[in-house]
């Protein structure tokens, strides 16, 4: 009979294994050393149970090495570890524990089996030779470690006793994670973006329920539109379902306590929710529906409405709470936020009720709509015609049409219409009468206002579109005018500018003033068809009052300042009159006494 035996030991230092062969010969036991396996601990530190699987680990492949390459008929085989935790991880299901166990289990299992493994005192442990030294190894050829323990020389019945109790250990075990996880509701509110549709959608629902109940029962179905009660129903199944998913203590807490009719000061006793709840100091109660509710101070009066006296609590952050508001929102014209909070409060308790109206009404598009300011474009820097200091006025001279009006003629009545010069730099006008909108009476008003303002650097004007009539020939004619304009006022020293065609604000300069003569214009024409004369001298008038006009703040504090207008620049003061001196020192007159 020949056996092999394998002994497996760990310390701090290192972890080793011992194989031995015992056999019986003519009733005699001799035992001889046929290999062993040592390793230094690894640097990083392990506990000692994990160092004795190591050992286990290499003492099953060492068993198993030397059962393979040997042909000798092995009859039984032992591996015996002084640690019992590793003898319950080998006994025990290897995936309820930590990876590094469980690995080296599942190894260890798939090349020996269960029954192999017994446990050996240290003391008999002839392992702990290449593991704990001591005064160092008893290597002679009569020691142990060579010769094997003593027990292997005695009967199996005098081996070391197995324990008997049943070998487990909470060494190594995973962790065991608990996932607690409520069920949400099963109306997922964030599909309903209205009030009344929700109301709705929840009594069709619980109708339908009803009806299923009632078909076991041989009644006839509700149909047809909801009625009132059905409404009131639906109302009170939301405002439980939100109030047990925002307060699912506060609402078992105070359900028991009716049930078990506590009274109030008991009741918070048992919710222990001094500081913790925010319903503490508002005095809940649950009702006989299910619904929570704050009792006031005039819960007593019987006059005044239920819900009034004890308003139904709503959660302030809820879905619900939140289509409510706009429900009451949009019911009063979304305006009158005060009527809103009073009707609300005749009704339920929410807290900050007013901070959540007016997050309401942000949040409702079509206030938003309603209510909001086109953004003003940022303006753009101006053009250096508009810049121009030092020069004098009408350098840069902007140039527009206007009219045609009716002027009578002698019996006739004929068009004119009013080329307008404006300054670029002071904003100063200058008004000249055209008889038609040909180039060359063009070319006459451009010539008149030259001799009287002087020559400007650079003219700007549109496209001539003022010119464009309702047919294609004047289009036509006033594409050719303005070519001939720039080639004869575009010299040595004027250059004629167009702005860009579709771009008015370009032109926004002379736009403007085109507008306050035409308001001056009007107030001062006497007839709707003055005769020619009278026209120019109402269009001189025109010009003088809008160069009197105010191009800076007119201060009120203070009446000595005068504002700058276009005439202190042509005129040098702001209506052409000039005072005459007076001394400051002249004494009055005064009256002849005699």
């Amino acid at each position: 009979m020949l056996q092999i035996h394998v002994f497996t030991d760990s310390s701090e230092a290192a972890f080793a294994c011992a194989a031995y062969l015992r056999a019986e010969i003519a009733g005699t036991v001799h035992c001889a050393l046929v290999a062993a396996k040592s390793k230094v601990a690894p640097l990083k530190l392990l506990s000692i149970p994990r160092l004795e699987l190591q050992a286990a680990v290499i003492g099953a492949r060492l068993l198993n090495m030397i059962t393979t390459s040997h042909n000798l008929p092995i009859t039984s085989k032992y591996i015996w570890t002084d640690s019992r935790t590793v003898l319950a991880w080998i006994n025990s299901d290897q995936r309820k524990y930590r990876q590094f166990v469980a690995f080296r289990i599942g190894e260890i299992l798939s090349k020996t089996n269960v029954g192999d493994w017994r446990w050996v005192p240290s003391k008999m442990n002839v392992a702990d030779e290449a593991t704990k030294w001591g005064s160092g190894p008893q290597l002679s050829s009569g020691g142990r470690w060579y010769r094997g323990p003593s027990f292997l020389y005695e009967p199996e019945s005098c081996w070391p006793t197995q324990p008997t109790n049943s070998m487990e250990t909470t060494e190594e075990l995973r962790t065991c994670a608990v996932h607690h996880h409520e069920l949400p509701t099963h109306v997922v509110w964030d599909r309903f973006s209205r009030w009344d549709r929700l109301l709705r959608s929840i009594g069709y629902v619980r109708r339908f329920i009803l009806n299923i109940v009632e078909r076991h029962r041989a009644t006839d179905f509700t149909t047809g539109p909801l009625s009132q009660c059905e409404l009131a129903a639906a109302e009170e199944v939301i405002l439980r379902l939100i109030q047990r998913e925002s307060y699912p203590e506060e609402m078992e807490i105070l359900t028991s306590a009716r049930n078990s009719q506590l009274d109030e000061r008991q009741t918070k006793r048992l919710l222990k929710m001094e500081k913790q709840s925010k319903l503490f100091r508002l005095s809940p109660f649950v009702d006989e529906k299910g619904v929570l509710r704050q009792e006031s101070r005039a819960a007593q009066t019987s006059f005044v409405p239920y819900d009034t006296r004890c308003p139904i609590i709503l959660p302030r952050s809820h879905r619900v709470t939140k289509l409510i508001i706009a429900w009451y929102h949009m019911r009063y014209l979304h305006e009158h936020h005060s009527t809103v909070l009073n009707e609300m409060q005749q009704r339920f308790y929410v807290s900050n009720l007013r901070s959540l109206i007016r997050k309401s009404k942000q949040d409702c598009m079509f206030c938003r709509v309603y209510t909001a300011k086109p953004t003003i474009p940022r303006m753009g820097p101006l053009p250096a015609a508009r810049m121009g200091a030092f020069f004098r006025p009408f350098t840069f001279v902007g140039l527009d049409y206007f009219g045609p009006m009716t002027v009578r003629v002698g019996r006739s009545l004929v068009k004119r219409w009013v080329a307008l010069f404006t300054c670029l730099s002071i904003r100063a006008v200058h008004l000249e009468v055209v008889h038609s909108l040909t180039t060359v009476s063009c070319k006459k008003a451009i010539r008149r206002f030259v001799i009287r303002r002087g020559a400007p650097l650079e003219i700007y004007s549109d496209n001539a579109t003022n010119f464009v009539g309702a047919s294609n020939d004047l289009i036509q004619e006033s594409r050719s005018i303005n070519g001939q304009l720039s080639q004869t006022f575009t010299n040595t020293q004027t250059k004629w500018l167009f702005i860009p065609p579709s771009a008015p604000h370009m032109g926004g300069a002379w736009e403007r003033l085109v507008r306050s003569v035409k308001t001056a214009v009007y107030a001062m024409s006497a007839s709707d068809k003055p005769d020619e004369e009278t026209f120019s001298t109402v269009m001189a008038e025109a010009e003088g009052v809008v160069n009197s006009r105010p191009l800076t703040f007119i201060a009120l504090e203070s009446t000595s300042q005068e504002a700058l207008t276009p005439n202190h620049f042509l005129l040098l003061n702001s209506n052409g009159v000039v005072q005459p001196p007076r001394d400051l020192l002249e004494p009055k007159a005064v009256g002849n006494n005699d």
